[in-house]
């Protein structure tokens, strides 16, 4: 459905954003235990990932095989790359290689921000955008709590990992998963309890970004204990 959003409501709907944004940026690579956290929403496929941190050796290549699949531009990406990332804190302070990019939660703030419904969750789980619907406004930029959305200057709108939706329907994996030369990531259903994704949320002690928001994000890691 569109609809026009006029200059005031657009600066009512941005001081209330910015009020919130706040709160659920600050700290956006605390992490929280979320084993477990797979129950049922109605979707007969709910897709999810999980991100080894300690095999990741920071080569790049899941960013590579991303901007190929999909035409980024050399200053867009979809994934972002942090080598020798601390995490923790003093005198137990880990460093790890971490990768971060869309969690298609099940109850993301850049939906709920959406003055126009342009971005939604699939019947798969899966985020995406709308771009017909899509203002333009960068609500959903500023309310993601992982900072995952990136402004598109060719398309005038957000853009973020869509975990290679049409792809993965057709049976391909996410071209960040294909691309991986050491098995860091692993993509599949976690409605399905003999996926391999489920299989380690289940039997292992993951987690996912910012749990304590209650966004419930489709993305585990393993990382050092």
């Amino acid at each position: 459905m569109n609809q026009e959003v006029s200059r005031r409501s657009f600066l009512k709907r941005s001081a209330t954003l910015v009020s919130g944004v706040t709160l659920l940026s600050s700290g956006a690579f605390a992490m929280g235990n979320m084993a477990g956290a797979t129950e049922e929403t109605g979707r007969n496929v709910r897709y999810g990932m999980v991100i080894d941190n300690i095999k990741c050796i920071a080569c790049g290549q899941c960013q590579a095989g991303c901007k190929e699949r999909h035409g980024l531009p050399e200053d867009e990406d979809y994934i972002k790359l942090y080598k020798d990332f601390e995490t923790g804190n003093a005198p137990n302070i880990k460093i790890e290689n971490f990768t971060a990019q869309c969690n298609h939660c099940d109850n993301a703030p850049c939906a709920r921000i959406c003055p126009t419904q342009a971005t939604y969750l699939n019947e798969d789980g899966i985020m995406i955008m709308d771009h017909d619907k899509c203002i333009g406004c960068k609500g959903c930029v500023a309310a993601c709590p992982y900072n995952a959305r990136i402004w598109s200057e060719a398309k005038q709108t957000p853009e973020k990992c869509n975990f290679c939706d049409g792809y993965v329907q057709a049976g391909e994996q996410p071209a960040c998963v294909e691309a991986c030369p050491v098995d860091a990531r692993h993509f599949g259903d976690l409605n399905d309890p003999e996926s391999e994704v489920s299989q380690m949320v289940a039997e292992r002690r993951l987690n996912t970004l910012r749990a304590d928001l209650g966004t419930n994000p489709k993305i585990y890691y393993v990382r050092q204990q």
